[in-house]
């Protein structure tokens, strides 16, 4: 460790590292988590020095074995308020060093929300929206082509934009960075009143928990991942195959309310939460694909942080637009939408072919309350290039993330807009994290693919609630109450939205 003191920080990292593991060996646990502390906390500064968001995520990764080494000794002699922390040390660090509301680069007649520092990517403005524009029009090609060579060529073509898109990110000069939040519990409980709050984690296999109610703060030992893991895959199987209508709807409706209430035994069963009228979840890896809003009766909202998570809860809603957009090829697109406008007689609304990526990045930056009703693709592959497919082409996480665009509430009803793709470090690429990072306070989106026209009422009841005051998550706890869960499309409407923050 010593001979790493004047390296490069991955060597240093290896360095601390190493007086851990020695500190383990010898049973020596306050050595342990000295050298975890100064490792994660040498990472923090490096990451902080990284303006892409993405590159931000990847050097998270480099931290893993001092955060499982200092969790283990947290467990081993620490107190539930000391393994809290140390849980919070070592997820969603990335989103949690983005600053709010600063944009990189507006669109064409959109103002910057500025203040960041941050160049643009890229160069100008302008040479941003140019490549943006032309990575539109190669996405749209390549879903108009009929196949074979022409195909292969514009996939390529696209590939190659966005490879440039991306690489010009990571070569921007870095914001001033603002000062991740840290947790305070007494300040958690306040904001948290009679909620309770659980964060999970995962230590040599086993899924473990946090559990923070009212007075009190305590650790749960939950059982094997795998057990869980099993449980989670086989469900969402059920679920699309009700959504797509294959197969026996019965079969899979037997299936998924079976491995709704296995899920729920596994993962709050053993908490033996107190009575309480709303549920914070801050998953971990796998879990971050439950569909949480159904395994518990309460409302249940989402964080990638308990600290973000608080910090959603003391945000002030901003004065703003009510922006109603409709994507192409959604059947029930243009009736959900209208029937929202019924609702918000003074929104902004968006249809194709006028809700294009240009028009639809300008009304978000002015909206505190958004609807987008449009396809959603995950990209495993490259994620911050996950997109909503809108009139002209994608709006990417990408896109959004260097625009700084972030309503206060956003609603995605989107196939699969809530679904994040995972990396080392407790660290998530997506939608959620990139809006939640940049300052939404409350979204709702779904893990899995939904019926077009069957949300219709769901996103109506939705939308009444949150006219009469209440959060996302009480607003989606009161929607799927009128559903009929016999109905197999309706019961995947049920179970597939989630909402995330506090508002």
């Amino acid at each position: 460790q010593e001979l790493s003191r004047r390296a490069p920080v991955l060597v240093r990292l290896r360095g601390r590292v190493a007086g851990a593991l020695a500190g383990r060996l010898a049973g020596d646990d306050a050595a342990v988590l000295r050298h975890s502390r100064a490792g994660l906390a040498d990472l923090a500064r490096h990451r902080s020095s990284l303006a892409s968001y993405e590159l931000r995520v990847l050097a998270s990764g480099q931290g893993v074995e001092l955060g499982r080494l200092g969790l283990a000794a947290l467990v081993r002699g620490g107190t539930p308020a000391q393994v809290l922390d140390w849980m919070e040390r070592t997820r969603a660090a990335a989103a949690a060093a983005v600053s709010p509301a600063s944009a990189v680069s507006p669109a064409p007649d959109v103002p910057a929300a500025g203040g960041a520092g941050e160049s643009p990517a890229g160069g100008a403005g302008t040479e941003l929206d140019a490549e943006l524009a032309a990575m539109r029009a190669a996405a749209a090609e390549v879903r108009a082509a009929p196949g074979g060579r022409r195909q292969a060529e514009l996939t390529a073509r696209q590939a190659e934009l966005e490879a440039r898109i991306r690489q010009s990110s990571w070569l921007r000069t870095a914001a001033r960075p603002a000062p991740p939040p840290r947790l305070s519990l007494a300040s958690l409980r306040e904001a948290l009143g009679d909620r309770v709050l659980v964060e999970y984690d995962v230590l040599d296999g086993d899924v473990i928990a946090a559990v923070v109610s009212p007075g009190r703060t305590r650790l749960a030992r939950l059982g094997p991942l795998a057990a869980v893991t099993f449980e989670i895959s086989a469900l969402l199987f059920a679920l699309r195959r009700l959504a797509r209508g294959t197969g026996s709807t019965a079969a899979a409706l037997s299936t998924a309310r079976a491995g709704l209430d296995r899920l729920a035994a596994l993962l709050l069963g053993p908490l033996d939460l107190p009575p309480h009228p709303g549920l914070v979840v801050v998953p971990v890896g796998v879990l971050q694909r439950v569909p949480w809003s159904a395994l518990h009766p309460v409302p249940v909202s989402i964080a990638p942080a308990a600290a973000m998570w608080e910090r959603s809860a003391r945000s002030v809603p901003p004065g703003g637009d009510v922006v109603l957009v409709a994507g192409p090829d959604v059947p029930g697109g243009s009736a959900e939408i209208a029937a929202l406008a019924g609702l918000h007689p003074a929104a902004m609304v968006l249809r194709p072919p006028d809700s294009t990526a240009g028009a639809v990045v300008s009304a978000l930056s002015r909206a505190s309350l958004a609807h987008l009703a449009c396809h959603g693709r995950v990209r495993q592959d490259n994620p911050i290039f996950s997109s909503l497919l809108l009139a002209d082409g994608p709006l990417t996480v990408h896109e959004l993330e260097l625009r700084g665009l972030a309503p206060y509430r956003i609603v995605l009803a989107a196939c699969e807009s809530g679904s994040e793709v995972g990396y080392l470090g407790n660290e998530t690429l997506g939608f959620v994290s990139a809006l939640l990072a940049r300052g939404s306070a409350g979204l709702v989106a779904s893990a899995i693919v939904v019926p077009d026209w069957d949300v219709v009422p769901l996103m109506r009841s939705l939308h009444e609630s949150v006219l009469q005051g209440a959060s996302l998550a009480t607003a989606l706890f009161a929607a799927r109450a009128e559903l009929d869960v016999a109905d197999p499309r309706a019961f995947v409407s049920w179970c597939a939205f989630n909402a995330f923050g506090a508002a």
